[in-house]
């Protein structure tokens, strides 16, 4: 092998080193986003049960309550 083809591929190496090194730092980076997202998403839900709770309880009462035209207005001051 002559030294301009030895350079060469050390060269290549080199490259390809470089590119596994980017494609890794880039897998890592996408793995971290992926777990923000999965608490993010953990939180929603979280906040979804909460609010699905609340509605349940409210209209629980609602239900529960006599019905406003059972009620009679209060009269306003003139």
């Amino acid at each position: 092998m002559d030294p301009s083809s030895v350079l060469l591929a050390l060269e290549e190496q080199r490259k390809w080193r470089e590119r596994r090194k980017r494609i890794r730092d880039r897998l890592r980076q996408l793995e971290r986003r992926r777990m923000t997202l999965r608490k993010e998403l953990d939180g929603v839900r979280r906040k979804i049960l909460e609010y699905d709770r609340l509605l349940t309880d409210l209209r629980g009462e609602a239900q529960t309550r006599p019905s406003r035209s059972h009620v009679s207005p209060i009269p306003r001051g003139r």
